[in-house]
Formats: structure tokens, sequence, C-alpha cells
């Protein structure tokens, strides 16, 4: 019998090689683009309005992708029509989640703007719309890289990070450096060995060994 049980296993083995190579070879990283966008900070006198805007649209339905402008309780327009369409905000009190839709056949960046249409940061999508909130923040991008906004879209930890991950008991695993890639059942995956944790202030959090 153990005879037969060493062929047998090497052969498992051999099989579990190749099959780990095969997914392995076949692994498509995701480029990460390289931009060199301009942001503008939220501070403290833009978030002291808080008279709330309405989303309304010229389309049938307001949906992801609809035309969108922002009114305000009085019905006055306060953002046009012309360059953005739904991406999730009903209604805006500091910040707007939008989709830049500069003409009818052209969609472009998934942004946060402001009351005065400039854009916050770039948004992090997740399971096809933008990224939730957890603990009071939400992962948002400038040019490429990671960190987080609070909910008056002001950006509390800095975007510095290759990729991160969401808060959960007042901490979140984060790296600089960072692979993504989509697996055969479409879901995005990251590769890092270099992960640390962070608390809500943005400082690292020494494990104990």
């Amino acid at each position: 019998m153990l005879l037969f049980d060493k062929p047998i296993l090497n052969l498992k083995n051999i099989l579990l090689l190749i099959v780990l190579w095969v997914v392995f070879s076949c692994r498509n990283y995701i480029e990460q683009d390289q931009t060199n966008y301009q942001y503008h900070d939220i501070n403290t006198t833009d978030t002291s309005v808080i008279e709330p805007l309405i989303a309304v649209t010229n389309e049938e339905f307001l949906q992801y992708g609809a035309k969108v402008a922002y009114v305000n309780i009085a019905g006055d327009t306060v953002i046009p029509f012309g360059s953005y369409s739904y991406f999730g905000t009903d209604t805006m009190r500091y910040y707007a989640q939008v989709q830049m839709h500069p003409n009818d056949s052209t969609y472009g960046r998934t942004v946060g703007i402001d009351r005065g249409c400039r854009v916050l940061f770039d948004l992090v999508w997740f399971e096809n719309g933008p990224d939730y909130f957890h603990e009071g923040l939400t992962r948002v991008l400038r040019n490429g890289k990671m960190g987080f906004a609070n909910e008056k879209g002001e950006i509390v930890i800095p975007c510095q990070y290759a990729y991160a991950r969401w808060f959960q008991n007042g901490s979140a695993q984060v790296t600089f450096e960072a692979k993504q890639y989509i697996d055969v059942d479409e879901h995005l995956r990251v590769e890092s060995n270099s992960w640390f944790v962070i608390d809500k202030q943005g400082n690292r959090i020494i494990e104990e060994r």
C-alpha cells in the first residue's frame, strides 16, 4: 500500500502546482492611471452652509447615468444641467457624488463636488456604485491614491495609500504598495506584502506581538 501512496501524493501536488501556475499566470493586474488633477479642499466656512439641495432630472427616472441638476428648496437652480449625471446623491448638503457628463455621448470620472462644482476627490467604486460610509468615513481617491473623507466631504486622512480597506472597530488596513486584479468571479482582489493598521486620525497602530 505504501508503494502507491507516495506517487499518488506527488501527482496531487503536481496537479495542484499546475493549477496554481495557470491561475497566477493568467492574472491580469490593473494598471493604475497616472493623473495630475487639481482638487479643492472644503474648509470650515464651506461646511457652514447646510441648506439642502435636491437632485432633479429632465429624464423619465432619476437613476444612475441620468442627467442631473440640483435645486434649492425654493426651486432655484444652484447646479444646472449640462455637466453631470446622477450617481447616488438625492439630497446634497455639503457635497454630491456625480458622474461627469459634459455631453450626450460621453461619461467621465465619478467625483465628489461641492456647491461651486469644484472637484473634491474621485470616488471609489464598490458593487457598481459609490463606496459606502463605514464609521463615518468613506474611501476616496486623489490621482490614484486612496484616503478617507467624512460626510462633509473633508479629507480627514490624506490620499496617500495604494489601497485602503474599510474602517471596522476604529481601525483600517492600508498599504503603500499593492497590486489589483479581477478574479474569475469578476471580483476585485488586492495583493500586498506590506499591510499595516491605522486609526481614524491616520496614525499607525503598532500591533502587539
